[in-house]
């Protein structure tokens, strides 16, 4: 309350004349505070009464301004820019300044210039000579710039809007239509405010303020948690045992960085005030906006436009940004195509796609969303002729229409937070619409852009649930509230006071002299007073709280309540009766049935192996994790392009002599060469020029040292070059696709598998195993070889920039260094060849017979045998798993 007005109480305000009133309040907030506290005085003999216009500062001198457009005074300015309109022409008036020096930031540069300019006028700081700084004096040139835009535009901001008023006021142009006014939540006036109520004044309005009874506290406790997340539950638990006590009464929580906490502060909340599984929690409101951005709704129509515009430029789009969009939905068909939209997702994941063009997305609808696909081949044939460069309301327009055509917000019926998401939404496309004079002609991309920044920048928060006995509130909305029971906490010396911030481009001194906000610790330690001791008046019964530690940092509490007597608290958790465990062991599923065979690869095999819960769940449920998307560096690329390449030689060479003519006669580098440009063209087209030149390079320079190793073998030709073989076993069935297999000179059989990546390719650990994994060549040596055409090798073949190297077992002597023999292999040393296969061929149909059955344990030998499994939710990690030898 300022000392220079009479006080007067909520109830003498409520008999004066509301036409002849207007209450003036600090904020939105403490405007709907006044009317709901002037309703509750509504008694039984009196159930209406009249109130006078209640509006926070901002929204009278938007009134003001609409009246002195009527006034007669000379041409006012075409346009009003709003605080985000004039953000944006701070930041392109400091870029286009800036454009021969390095400023890292200019959006956050436009903000702390507009606040500075704000400052100047608001506070009436004047800047000396001797003053000045260099921040200073490259502001003062960007505010010159900044003011002849505006004249430029024919547009005032909010700032120059108010300096208008205030001069109008003072001249007698702008007479109040008012005769009593009354100040309510100003702790302190401006010179700016004060002048505009003198100005008032002088025209014999009368100006009081608003007296709020201010009672402290009867009861004040100091409590002392370990932790922050201790604080909240101590919190949280002291709001549900005062609700329980009266459940009629009314309690708050006052945090110091509500924003910070929220997701914890719902979390102790729901488990504190007893939500269950069947039963949700009693209702309590969290007074904290997010930014619009966030709202799902608001998500999925960004996503949308997003890919509108993407098409609209490009020839293609990522699945990454198609799939936040089909995801998200909020469009034609949403519900009953939203299986649809994700199964089109997951194809892109699973395919490993980089790009999507426009038609292929529409087939693609076509196929799994039909009515989408209608409606996306109505926008597109539309959206195609209209997308040029225009000014921003058109393509505000635009917008709508876009989305109207997609079907947005789908045909389901909005909840109550969904529909409040959605006026926001409508409102901020308004808002964006008003941004024309500042903006110009801009393109699509830009557009969207802008929408995006202001979505992000506005925050919403959904109306109050009347019926919540608790509120969740942070300082300022705390100031002034009245509650049976408040429990403040997060009291930390870090929090009150805060640190000073003064703005960088006002000089210390003219801040310090002026005496501005957040400005110098002493202006903060003020603030920080002024707020303690308010806050100690909104009820009789306060706990204020501080923890001990954050992490590793050791915290002190707040200077204002470091002498009260602390209490040293504990979260608890009600007693509970001890459950019945009952153990289940579910390891067991059906075993498949006549009719119902399974398809797969030798992966089927190669999982049951490592663990049979984890083949259960992928093979018979269908059951994986979705893939990430595809990108352009994506090893697995690389890869099939290493694949592809030598698989292209092999073709058109049949034996280890057919190399050594064309080594002889110097074709074979042509041969290569020809080999890795078909491959890359095939594998590598997402890649850039540069890159896929460096990949061919890399290709050619494997591929010969590979090939040399060939030339040093003994001699082989090339009997199948990626040839897909099938194995039945019941009612399993799976096939095979080997990389290649060579007639050796023995007429027996090689089998060759390429490995591309880096990761070591030593079999040992793997074959050697009771339960061998890795399973490809074993699976193919041991069960599907013919009698007369027996395998003698096994070889993985490591093809890499860094090493060209050969591992594997064989039986006998075959020129490729690193190829081990059975007695190079401990566990397979006193095994004769022979032996091996029919060992490995039980193996492996035993496998096929464990999971014919149904076995579905959840064991593994070794950890790292879960190192790429999918199925890791359904394994239960947490708990105990079995390992076995």
């Amino acid at each position: 309350m300022n000392a220079m007005h009479a006080p007067i109480s909520l109830i003498d305000l409520a008999g004066l004349p509301s036409t002849e009133t207007l209450v003036l309040t600090v904020n939105n907030r403490y405007a709907r505070r006044m009317i709901s506290e002037l309703s509750a005085g509504l008694g039984a003999e009196r159930g209406v009464m009249a109130l006078p216009d209640i509006l926070p500062l901002g929204a009278w001198l938007k009134q003001a301004d609409d009246q002195l457009a009527f006034a007669p005074e000379k041409a006012l300015p075409s346009y009003a820019l709003d605080a985000f309109g004039a953000r944006q022409l701070w930041q392109r008036t400091i870029a286009e300044a800036e454009s021969n020096h390095v400023l890292l930031d200019v959006a956050q540069a436009a903000r702390l210039a507009m606040e500075a300019d704000r400052l100047l006028s608001e506070w009436r700081i004047t800047v000396s000579v001797e003053n000045e700084t260099s921040d200073y004096q490259r502001f003062h040139v960007w505010r010159d710039l900044y003011r002849a835009r505006l004249v430029g535009l024919d547009a005032e901001d909010g700032n120059q809007a108010y300096e208008r008023i205030l001069k109008a006021i003072e001249a007698g142009r702008l007479a109040a239509p008012f005769r009593i006014l009354i100040l309510a939540g100003f702790n302190e006036l401006s010179p700016r405010f004060s002048s505009l109520l003198r100005g008032l004044s002088e025209q014999g309005v009368e100006i009081r303020s608003l007296q709020v009874r201010q009672v402290r506290a009867d009861r004040i406790a100091r409590i002392q948690a370990s932790d922050p997340d201790s604080e909240w539950r101590l919190a949280a638990q002291w709001a549900a045992d005062s609700l329980r006590q009266n459940p009629q009464g009314r309690y708050a929580i006052v945090a110091a960085r509500l924003e910070t906490d929220v997701a914890l502060a719902h979390r102790v909340l729901r488990e504190a005030l007893g939500e269950t599984q069947t039963e949700t929690a009693a209702p309590y409101n969290v007074a904290v906006a997010r930014a619009l951005f966030e709202w799902p709704l608001v998500r999925a129509a960004l996503a949308w436009l997003e890919i509108i515009a993407t098409y609209a430029r490009k020839k293609y789009c990522t699945p990454e940004l198609l799939g936040q969009a089909l995801l998200a939905g909020y469009c034609e068909a949403d519900f009953p195509e939203s299986s649809g939209r994700a199964m089109i997702d997951a194809l892109w994941r699973k395919k490993a796609r980089l790009r999507v063009s426009n038609a292929a997305f529409g087939e693609l609808l076509a196929q799994f969303a039909p009515r989408l696909a209608q409606a996306w081949q109505a926008l597109t044939d539309d959206a195609a002729r209209d997308i040029g460069r225009a000014a921003v309301d058109t393509w505000v327009r635009r917008f709508r229409s876009m989305l109207q055509a997609l079907g947005f917000p789908g045909d389901a019926a909005l909840d109550s937070h969904a529909y409040q998401v959605m006026e926001a939404f409508d409102a901020l496309l308004a808002r964006l619409g008003k941004q024309a004079p500042v903006l110009g002609d801009i393109d699509f991309p830009v557009a969207l852009g802008l929408l995006r920044q202001l979505a992000i920048e506005t925050p919403f928060q959904p109306q109050r649930d009347p019926s919540a006995r608790l509120d969740v509130l942070g300082f300022l909305e705390a100031e002034g509230g009245s509650w049976d029971g408040l429990w403040i906490l997060g009291l930390s010396d870090e929090v009150l006071p805060a640190s000073s911030k003064p703005n960088p481009f006002i000089p210390l001194a003219a801040l310090r002299q002026a005496n501005a906000p957040r400005a110098t610790p002493e202006r903060e330690l003020q603030w920080a007073g002024d707020m303690y001791e308010a806050l100690l008046c909104c009820a009789p019964q306060i706990w204020l709280s501080h923890p001990q530690h954050e992490g590793e940092r050791e915290l002190r509490p707040s200077p204002f309540i470091a002498e009260l007597a602390a209490q040293v608290c504990t979260s608890h958790l009600p007693e509970q009766a001890p459950a019945l465990l009952e153990s289940l062991a579910d390891d067991q599923g059906p075993a498949l049935g006549a009719g119902g065979a399974t398809k797969g690869g030798i992966g089927v095999i190669d999982t049951q192996a490592r663990n049979p819960l984890w083949a259960f769940v992928k093979y018979r449920l269908g059951a994986s994790q979705l893939g990430s998307y595809a990108e352009i560096a994506d090893q697995n690329a690389r890869g099939l392009f290493l694949h592809r390449a030598i698989e292209l030689v092999w073709h058109m060479i049949d034996s280890q002599a057919a190399l050594q003519r064309l080594q002889a006669s110097a074709r074979l580098r042509e041969l290569v060469e020809e080999s890795v440009r078909q491959a890359a063209d095939e594998c590598l087209a997402d890649y850039g020029r540069v890159l896929k030149s460096l990949e061919v390079e890399r290709g050619i320079k494997v591929l010969h040292a590979w090939l040399e190793l060939e030339l040093a073998r003994t001699p082989f030709s090339v009997r199948d070059v990626e040839q897909t073989y099938n194995w039945s076993h019941g009612a399993l069935e799976l096939s095979l696709r080997l990389d290649r297999i060579d007639q050796l000179a023995d007429g027996r059989l090689a089998i060759i598998d390429y490995k591309s990546g880096a990761a070591r390719i030593d079999p040992k650990s793997s074959w050697m195993r009771p339960r061998p994994v890795d399973l490809q060549l074993p699976f193919y040596a041991a069960v599907l070889a013919h009698e007369d055409s027996r395998v003698a090798a096994l070889i993985l073949a490591r093809l890499h920039a860094k090493q060209v190297e050969v591992k594997g077992l064989a039986d006998g002597d075959y020129g490729f260094e690193g190829l081990g023999g059975l007695g190079d292999w401990p566990a397979f040393s006193d095994y004769s060849w022979e032996r091996l296969m029919d060992e490995w061929r039980l193996a492996i149909e035993s496998l096929a017979q464990e999971y014919e059955m149904g076995v579905a344990h959840n064991q593994i030998a070794r950890p790292a045998d879960l190192d790429y499994c999918d199925v890791l939710p359904f394994l239960r990690l947490g708990e105990e798993i079995k390992h076995v030898g």
